[in-house]
This record gives structure tokens, C-alpha cells and sequence, in this order.
């Protein structure tokens, strides 16, 4: 064994730095990359650390010092994950501690098992009458927790006591498994439903292309009946001895696949892995993990950090959906890049699915010929026709200006049906702004340059970007009037609007604001599969996998919302969550409808959206994208500078802009290499900090991307100035 340990120091800002540590003697034969260690480090004493290699010489002539403790024998990961992390590292241009943090949850370091006594039957001699009743029990039902035993065989600790004194018995302690699916009450396995024609030949097309790594796209309309193929696809993934990794955007969609999943392939080769599970849950799952024990590995995008082994297929589902990108903190990944990269290293497929394609993923796989449609809804079943209501028109007859008449008509025929509604609001909170009537100034936020909102049922104005959160001012701080006036809807306004209109219908919210207490997205949806729940009112949560079909009309209290953005992925989110949340009528046995309010009934991405036309939109999208040089002719990369002073800010935003330009002349690459500011950022201040951004436009792929890591790395910043560096940013607001 190597006398030496490499130990990578968990203190930020340390970068890929390691240290070297003696191992002592007790330890030689139990020391692994991977695991969790106890190491001094300074004036800061015992610090967390992890193994990630070995040696038996020191660079150099130094007192170095042992390693304390091994915190956890089992290791954390492998030194080809550590690979993957490394990747990440360089290619979101942070340090690999920062990535560490981001994928292995530092409670995992301190051992988050949980056992329990287990007793196992050894041998009859010596036992009494009594005691050979209980033994023949036990035998029968093999080792079991204790405290369950003694119920089931009706005895005592004290006799099993005498059994154990006896050599009867032998109790343990074990780990006890904490499986996040108990939620879900899977009771019985259901099976895999036979495909139609549309659906086989999709899948033998894409079973043909399975053959090592590479992107596949499933491009099928909404209730075509991707989940089905993916289901086939798993299936034979397992049949042949590797496991699947199967990602999707949001925690409340994760735990309805993977309840699916689990009815399909059973709870135990299935899992679960996403924020809003447990520590001692992810503990326990990491750990099966780890040792191979799962065979399908479901959850929201954090999952492609879990230590699945011997991948054979990734699945991205809903994969245009932002949700898939982290945007703070560091690392800024995104899962549907870093699954790329994975399934390389594991040298399998990736298989991406929606009914609204990312443009640079349709782009990509009609270019690579990896395209596969599903043009029709399962069974040949109608896509709902969509109803567009002219707010201009309308809009002074609707209820307080928001719910228009045709609308009311709409939801009120449906319920006498005993059918479902489905209500989109894509914004949180009750009101929008608060404003003063009689100077028009508008409530903003302290510490960001954005109207705080209204939530009425905390009674209470909040800032959605830094969290601060005030009461109702009783006089405008800027004239001294008292006529202040709550403006603009979200989606606790739309959910007591609604109420006061249909006072006898069960009608309920969900939004980010519900995911507080655990679970609570999974109740309220089963609640609505029930038909508990008449009306559903929230934000894009319920444009993603919604598969109800008692739900007969969607309306969208606001198409316009999405498309009124100053970024170059406006558009196509705004056709994205349309299209998305209009499928979610009709996917059953009765018609369905959909209801589109907006002032602007002419734009194109809308008119695309409301014939669910994804090609025409594609179409004019991807023109665009071409003239000005946006994904996929170009990877952007976004700086943002702030500080405290917006002086400051500025001035250090355009030293490095100038920097850059002088370096990209240099090498005489400007054509491929384009450099946009800088500029304050749509959203100027954000938590005290005035921001100012420059964006980079890189036509050069990887030797771009290479020349500027090169650049960012070699930039040292004053103290009061914050760089953000985002590859492949969600948007520039």
C-alpha cells in the first residue's frame, strides 16, 4: 500500500488543489479513493476531506501530517466519477471543490445511517417447548427486526434473551434501508402496455441506433406516448444487465415517473434522488447506488450527479424545459450537458424527449439524423382545438379584468360535466406590483431593482429574488398618500378569483410556494387524479407530464407573459409552455379544449402554438437564431459584474470586455469570437449589487471555449467585485 494520501480539501475557493497526508498504519489496508477523511489543515484544525489518489514520494522536503480518521469506510465515489467532476469543473470554468459540494451532499460525510436489531434463527438444541414454537416461526419467516418478531410470536424480550444465552438466536445490527418511494404506496406491478404501430416503429428505429454513445431525439406530440416507448426501451435496457438514468425537470414530475417506474419495474430496483428527499434517504441511496443495487435511477436534474454504476441508457423527458439548468449557485450546470458527458463515459446512449424540442436539440438531431417523430396522440386521439380570446375585446367585460366571459362559460360547462379544469398563471404570488395612485410609484425591493409581490394569504410583500419580505406600507414612502393599490395577477389572485366565481367547487393552487412541506406536491396532484380537486390554478409546474384524463379544458389567463422578455429564448419558451400546457386536455376518453387569453393574438409563436405546429415555429426560430449568431451557430457565455457600487461595477466590467478584445485581436480570431458589452443587466441590481454583464458569443466550440477558460482563469478581482461565469446561460435578464 501507498504510503502517501491525496487529499482534496473541502474549503472553497482552493480550486483542484490537493494535499498530501501520511496514512497512519491501521489504515493502509482500509484507505480508498473516495472516502470521507478527517485531516489537519492549518489554524483551522480537523477538517472534512476526501481520498482521491495515492503515492509513496513527497514533491519535496516537508513534515507532513497524518490523516485523523476515515469518516466513512464505504467510498463516496469512484475515481472515474471523479473524472466526471473534473469535466464539469472545466467546463463551467469553477473549482473542482465547488463541483464536490454541488454533487456530493457534505451530510454524507457524517454517517446518516440508521439501524436496527435484526434476529436470526441458528439451531433447535437445548430449547424448550415453548421456545422450539417460537424457532419453528422464525425459521419459517427467515431473519426479521426484532421488535417485529416479537409481536408476530408473541413473546418477550427476556425470552428471547434465554434463546440468545443459548445459541439458539443470533441478534445484529443492520442498516435499515429508507426508501423515499414508501410515499408513493406502490402495492402490486403492472405491465409494460403493448405498443401501437406509430410507437413500435419508432422504437425499433431508435433500438437501432443504440449502439454506443450519441444524442437521440423523441420529438412526439403531446399524449403520443413517449413515456411508453421509454418504458420499452428501459425494459430491454435491464434484460441485458445495465441500468438506466432517467431525469426529469421538476421534483413533482420526478416523483410521478418514478411512481410509475416503480409500478412497472417494482420498488426494489427502483429509486428516487432529488433535493426534497431526506438526508438519511439520499444516505441510503447513495449508498445502494454505489454497491449497484438499483437498476433505474429516477429524479430531477441533480440525479445525473448520483453514483449510478454501469449505465446503459440515459433518458432526459421534457428536456427543452429551463429547470434542467442550475442557476445558482456555482456550479452552474446544466444535467442535459453533464449527461452528455456521461454517457460518453459510459459509452451509451442519451435519449432526449419532448413535444417542444430545444432548438439546438432538433437542430442537432435532424443534422445527425437521430430524429424521431410520434406526429399523432396515442390511438389517433384529437388534439384539442385551441380557442384564442381577444383581450383587447374582452377585457372589460371579464371578471376583474382577467377572467373573461367566454372563459366563465367555458369552466362552467365543463364542471356540470363532472370533467376537470386546468388554469395557468405562470406567475407566483397574489398581486404583481404595488402601486401609489397618486404618484405612480411602484413598491420595489431594497436590495433588487424589481416590484415586490403580494402574497395574500401570508399577508405580506416579497421579493422572489433575494427573499426579503416587508409588510404592507401604509403610506407610499415617496409622496406620504395612502392610495396604495395592489396591481397585477399571480396565481393566489387567479385561485380566489376563481373561488368567488365558483364558490362551490373544490379549487386549489400549486406553485413553488406548496413544495414547503414535504410530499405536498404529490398529495395534491394524486388529489386531483382522484377528481378531488375540480379546478387546478398554477404557475408552468402544471404544463409538464400532467397526464389527467378527466381534464377537458386549459386556459391560460396570460399567453403574453412569456413573450414580453428581453432575451433570445423568449419566444421559444413562450411557445414551449403553451404548447406544453395545452396538451394537457383531452388525453382521455373526452374531447378536451384549450383557451388562450392575450392581447397580442397575431404573434407568430403564438398563432404556431395555437396550432401546435412545432415545425412552423422551428422554422422561423431557427432563421433568426442563424442571422444573429445565437445557439446553436454559437455557444454563449455570460459575465456578470457586481459590486455595491454601480461605479465600480462598470468600470471593472468594461477593464475586462477591453481585456478580452485585446486578446482575441491578438490572436486574430474576432470573427469567431465575439464580444457583446457590456451592459447593465435587464434586472440592474439584484440583493445590493449593481450588475453589469458581457456577453460572449463563441463560434470556435471547443477551442473557443478552451481560449476563454484560459482568459477567466488568469483574472484576479478586487475584493468588492463578484464575477458570476455562466456557460450556456437559461437566459440574459
Amino acid at each position: 500500500m501507498s504510503k502517501y494520501a491525496s487529499a482534496l480539501v473541502n474549503i472553497k475557493g482552493l480550486g483542484v488543489k490537493t494535499f498530501s497526508y501520511l496514512i497512519p498504519d491501521d489504515m493502509k489496508d482500509k484507505i480508498k479513493i473516495g472516502q470521507a477523511l478527517l485531516v489537519p489543515f492549518g489554524r483551522q484544525g480537523l477538517i472534512n476531506a476526501f481520498c482521491v489518489g495515492f503515492s509513496d514520494y513527497l514533491p519535496g522536503d516537508f513534515k507532513i501530517k497524518k490523516i485523523n480518521k476515515i469518516l466513512d469506510e464505504t467510498p463516496l465515489f469512484s475515481i472515474e466519477y471523479l473524472k466526471l467532476l473534473e469535466w464539469i469543473a472545466n467546463y463551467y470554468c469553477c473549482d473542482l471543490v465547488t463541483v464536490l459540494n454541488a454533487a456530493i451532499p457534505l451530510k454524507l460525510i457524517e454517517k446518516a445511517s440508521k439501524t436496527e436489531q435484526i434476529i436470526e434463527f441458528v439451531k433447535y438444541d437445548g430449547a424448550t417447548k415453548r421456545q422450539i414454537e417460537i424457532l419453528q416461526l422464525l425459521e419459517k419467516s427467515g431473519k426479521m427486526p426484532l421488535i417485529l418478531f416479537e409481536k408476530y410470536a408473541k413473546t418477550t424480550r427476556a425470552t428471547i434473551k434465554k434463546l440468545e444465552q443459548s445459541g439458539c438466536v443470533k441478534l445484529v445490527q443492520e442498516e435499515l434501508y429508507r426508501n423515499p418511494l414508501d410515499i408513493l404506496r406502490i402495492t402490486e406491478r403492472e405491465p409494460l402496455f403493448e405498443l401501437s404501430g406509430d410507437q413500435k416503429k419508432v422504437y425499433e428505429g431508435i433500438k437501432e441506433k443504440i449502439n454506443g454513445h450519441g444524442e437521440i431525439l423523441l420529438h412526439g406530440v403531446t399524449a403520443s406516448g413517449k413515456t411508453e416507448v421509454y418504458f420499452k426501451l428501459i425494459d430491454d435496457t435491464i434484460k441485458a444487465g445495465k441500468n438506466v438514468l432517467f431525469l426529469a425537470p421538476e421534483i413533482a414530475l420526478a416523483s410521478q415517473l418514478t411512481k410509475r417506474l416503480a409500478k412497472k419495474f417494482g420498488t426494489k430496483d427502483v429509486a428516487i434522488w432529488h433535493s426534497s428527499i431526506s438526508d438519511g434517504e439520499r444516505y441510503d441511496v447513495w449508498q445502494k447506488l454505489y454497491k449497484d443495487e438499483i437498476k433505474i435511477l429516477a429524479g430531477a436534474r441533480s440525479a445525473v450527479f448520483a453514483p449510478l454504476k454501469n449505465i446503459g441508457l440515459i433518458i432526459i423527458d421534457e428536456e427543452h424545459e429551463g429547470a434542467y439548468k442550475q442557476t445558482t449557485p456555482a456550479p452552474r450546470y446544466d444535467a442535459r450537458v453533464v449527461a452528455k458527458k456521461l454517457a460518453e463515459f459510459h459509452n451509451c446512449p442519451l435519449l432526449l424527449g419532448s413535444a417542444t424540442p430545444d432548438i439546438s436539440s432538433y437542430y442537432k438531431a435532424i443534422n445527425s439524423n437521430n430524429l424521431f417523430e410520434l406526429k399523432h396522440r396515442y390511438n389517433n386521439a384529437k388534439i384539442p382545438p385551441v380557442i384564442v380570446i381577444n383581450m383587447q375585446e374582452y377585457g372589460k367585460g371579464a371578471y376583474k379584468n382577467v377572467i373573461s366571459i367566454p372563459l366563465q362559460s367555458e369552466i362552467k360547462e365543463t364542471l356540470s360535466k363532472g370533467q376537470q379544469v386546468i388554469l395557468l398563471i405562470n406567475r407566483r404570488g397574489f398581486s404583481t406590483f404595488t402601486q401609489c395612485q397618486a404618484c405612480g410609484h411602484v413598491i420595489e425591493c431594497p436590495n433588487c431593482a424589481i416590484p415586490m409581490i403580494w402574497h395574500a394569504k401570508d399577508q405580506m410583500l416579497k421579493c422572489h429574488y433575494c427573499n426579503q419580505v416587508e409588510y404592507f406600507p401604509d403610506f407610499c414612502p415617496e409622496c406620504g398618500s395612502d392610495a396604495l393599490k395592489t396591481s397585477g395577477t399571480g396565481t393566489q389572485k387567479i385561485e380566489q378569483y376563481i373561488k368567488d366565481l365558483f364558490p362551490d367547487n373544490n379549487i386549489e393552487r400549486i406553485d413553488s410556494d406548496i413544495l414547503v412541506k414535504k410530499g405536498e406536491h404529490i398529495r395534491l396532484l394524486e388529489r386531483f387524479q382522484r377528481k378531488e380537486i375540480d379546478i387546478l390554478v398554477g404557475t408552468q409546474m402544471i404544463a409538464k407530464g400532467l397526464d389527467n384524463p378527466n381534464v377537458t379544458l386549459v386556459g391560460v389567463i396570460s399567453a403574453d407573459a412569456s413573450f414580453n422578455l428581453p432575451d433570445f429564448r423568449a419566444s421559444e419558451r413562450g411557445f414551449q409552455l403553451l404548447t406544453q400546457v395545452a396538451g394537457r386536455a383531452g388525453r382521455g376518453e373526452f374531447s378536451g379544449k384549450v383557451l388562450f387569453q392575450t392581447y397580442n393574438p397575431d404573434f407568430y409563436a403564438l398563432e404556431s402554438a395555437k396550432s401546435q405546429n412545432y415545425n412552423e415555429f422551428y422554422t422561423t426560430e431557427i432563421t433568426a437564431r442563424e442571422e444573429f449568431d445565437y445557439p446553436p451557430f454559437s455557444q454563449i457565455v455570460r459575465l456578470i459584474l457586481s459590486c455595491p457600487n454601480n461605479f465600480r461595477a462598470e468600470k471593472s466590467a468594461q477593464e475586462i470586455a477591453l481585456r478580452l478584445c485585446t486578446m482575441i485581436e491578438k490572436f486574430g480570431i474576432s470573427e469567431r469570437l465575439e464580444v457583446l458589452g457590456p451592459t447593465p443587466c435587464v434586472i440592474e441590481r439584484i440583493n445590493g449589487q449593481y450588475r453589469f454583464q458581457i456577453i460572449i458569443k463563441n463560434k470556435l466550440d471547443k477551442k473557443g471555449h478552451d481560449f476563454i477558460s484560459s482568459f477567466l482563469n488568469k483574472i484576479t478581482l478586487p475584493k468588492d467585485i463578484k464575477m458570476i461565469i455562466d456557460v450556456d446561460p437559461l437566459d440574459i435578464l
